[in-house]
C-alpha cells in the first residue's frame, strides 16, 4: 500500500505562519524514509519522569516521562524486537506537556505516533508564532483502517491508529519549538523522534509519495485530491512544479475553493494507562 499524503495548512494562524505538509509512512513502518536525519529513540533513558534532557546537536526537552513498552507504545527495533521505551504525556505520568526547544530552526520533524486518541495535541512554533497544531482527529483519524491497531499485532488496541508521520515545512517555513500535550484524559504515546534542519528538496529527496487526503486550515479539515492540487508545488507527478525548487505554495484563492469538509472516521478512545 502506498503511503498516504496529508496536506495540512496553518496559514491563517498568523501573518507569518507557514505551510506544513505531512504524510504517513507505510502502516508497518516505525521510522522515516527521509535521509540525512537525526533520531532520538528514548532507549538510553531511565523510565519515569525526568527533566532537562539533551538531544545532542539538536536541542533540549524541558521534561519527559519515559515508559516501558506496552500495547500503546514503544516501537520495535533490532535490539528490542518486542518494543522499546517511549515518550508519554498524560495517563498518570505527571507530565502533561513536553517541549523540545531546537538549537537551530528546522523544517522537518517526524515521529512514530502510536495509539492516537482525541486528547493528543502536537504544536509547532517559531518564536511565539504558532505554525501548526495537529490532533489525532485532524491528522490520524483520516488514515485508512490499515493503520488501526498496534502493528506488532493489529488485534491489540484495534480502535486506535498507529503510524510514522512526517512533517515537512515548505522552503519558507521552519520551527524552533515543538510541544506535545495531553490533558491527562489518556496518553500521548510517541517514539523515534526524527529531525533535519533542511526543508524537503525534490531534487535531492525525490517527490513526496502518496495520495492527497486533507488540508487543515486552522481547525477546519477539508478533503482534497490530486486534481485539486494541479498548478501547485504539491502536485505529485514527476513533471509538475513539485520538481522545481521555490515553486509557489497553493494560493488562498485556490484553497478557498476546497469547501467540502472531510468527514472524520469513527470516534476513538482508550482508558488511561
Amino acid at each position: 500500500m502506498k503511503p498516504i499524503l496529508l496536506l495540512l495548512l496553518a496559514g491563517t494562524l498568523s501573518a507569518n505562519a507557514g505551510v506544513i505538509i505531512t504524510y504517513a509512512e507505510d502502516p508497518n513502518a516505525y521510522t522515516s524514509s527521509l535521509k540525512d536525519t537525526q533520531v532520538f529513540d528514548f532507549n538510553n533513558l531511565k523510565t519515569g519522569k525526568i527533566s532537562s534532557v539533551e538531544w545532542e546537536g539538536v536541542g533540549k526537552f524541558d521534561k519527559l516521562y519515559i515508559s516501558k513498552t506496552d500495547v500503546y507504545g514503544g516501537a520495535p527495533d533490532a535490539k528490542n524486537p518486542n518494543g522499546s521505551r517511549y515518550s508519554l504525556q498524560g495517563a498518570g505520568s505527571g507530565v502533561l506537556a513536553s517541549t523540545l526547544k531546537l538549537e537551530t530552526p528546522s523544517s522537518y520533524f517526524g515521529m512514530w505516533w502510536s495509539a492516537g486518541d482525541p486528547h493528543n495535541v502536537l504544536e509547532f512554533y517559531n518564536g511565539d508564532t504558532l505554525i501548526g497544531r495537529f490532533t489525532t482527529a485532524s491528522l490520524m483519524d483520516p488514515l485508512p483502517s490499515e493503520y488501526d491497531g498496534n502493528p506488532m499485532n493489529r488485534k491489540l488496541n484495534s480502535g486506535e491508529p498507529y503510524g510514522f508521520i512526517n512533517f515537512f515545512g515548505d522552503e519558507k517555513t521552519a520551527w524552533d519549538r515543538i510541544v506535545m500535550t495531553n490533558d491527562a484524559s489518556s496518553g500521548f504515546e510517541s517514539d523515534n523522534y526524527t529531525t533535519r534542519v533542511e526543508a524537503w528538496d525534490p531534487l535531492t529527496d525525490g517527490k513526496l509519495p502518496g495520495v492527497p487526503v486533507v488540508i487543515v486550515d486552522g481547525k477546519t479539515t477539508t478533503k482534497v485530491d490530486e486534481k485539486s492540487l494541479e498548478g501547485t508545488r504539491w502536485v505529485l507527478n514527476e513533471t509538475s512544479v513539485a520538481a522545481v525548487p521555490g515553486a509557489p505554495v497553493p494560493p488562498w484563492t485556490l484553497l478557498s475553493a476546497f469547501a467540502a469538509v472531510f468527514v472524520l472516521r469513527r470516534p476513538r478512545g482508550k482508558n488511561a494507562a
